[in-house]
């Protein structure tokens, strides 16, 4: 289960949940979860459930977007929310936080994320996840993206709150909306292994759907393993499966690579989406 928490961090962390394809004898395709719990760059597993934090690159255009409002409403308060991040990139973790906390004492939803995320790393400040999770409840309330993203995960994990699928759902569901292709990956993972909730497969193609028009590979493989199988909602569909495989594999998806070879070794995949596929080429 791809559950990642957004990390800001100098370098771009491209690695993306791995999901492992079983083929069986009759020629189903199971669909098992393996990724990477990562902890702020160190890798583990925790109780059986999977988890991964993801490290988007830093850049000012984001940053600049980030705080549009806040840069035409006072443009002093701009000014230190930059110098609060820019220290926090240098690793002047002191600095970030003499800066940046006064704003997020003010209500600033950004200054607020980047508090969080110092108690949830542990930077410039004693490691405290509970400190951590109220500073992205406090963002997440406001609108930011990302603090409703990490907020679900700290629900997800049991960290500085209260263990709750139901809740991390509810903030996810609020980031997807907005476009967290991470939150939509998420909610089609919970929604197929229905841990916590009722299993979904209606709602598990939706948002993995989403998360496949926006580009996410494992997504796309995962929703090619649906259309595989079929079931309650789902109607088996071997070309979309096809289709879906084509294009994560295109992406260098190492597992759709591998799935489109067993599934165009199959005989009724290859009467019934292959020979039509081959004579339209």
């Amino acid at each position: 289960m791809r559950y990642q928490r957004v990390v800001q961090t100098k370098e771009l962390k491209s690695t993306i949940s791995l999901v492992l394809l079983s083929v069986l004898a009759t020629g189903i395709f199971l669909l098992y979860s393996s990724s990477v719990l990562s902890a702020y760059s160190e890798n583990h597993v925790l109780s059986g459930k999977n988890y991964k934090h993801h490290t988007p690159q830093f850049d000012y255009l984001h940053l600049d977007r980030e705080v549009n409002d806040m840069r035409k409403a006072n443009k002093t308060k701009y000014q230190m929310f930059r110098e609060g991040v820019s220290s926090y990139f240098r690793d002047d973790y002191t600095e970030a936080i003499n800066i940046l906390l006064p704003l997020a004492q003010m209500g600033q939803a950004s200054s607020q994320f980047y508090i969080a995320l110092m108690y949830d790393q542990g930077h410039g400040v004693i490691k405290n996840h509970k400190i951590a999770a109220d500073w992205y409840k406090r963002a997440a309330k406001q609108g930011h993206l990302d603090a409703q993203y990490n907020l679900g995960i700290a629900f997800a994990s049991g960290q500085g709150v209260s263990y709750s699928i139901k809740k991390a759902i509810f903030w996810w569901k609020k980031a997807a909306t907005k476009g967290s292709v991470d939150a939509q990956y998420n909610l089609g993972m919970v929604y197929t292994t229905g841990k916590g909730i009722e299993p979904n497969a209606s709602l598990a193609v939706k948002w993995w759907e989403k998360a496949s028009y926006n580009g996410d590979a494992a997504a796309q493989f995962n929703l090619g393993v649906v259309y595989i199988n079929g079931g309650k909602g789902v109607n088996q569909n071997l070309c979309k499966a096809s289709k879906l495989w084509t294009i994560s594999a295109e992406q260098g998806f190492d597992r759709a690579k591998s799935a489109l070879r067993m599934l165009k070794s199959m005989k009724r995949y290859h009467n019934s989406c292959w020979g039509v596929t081959a004579r339209k080429n």
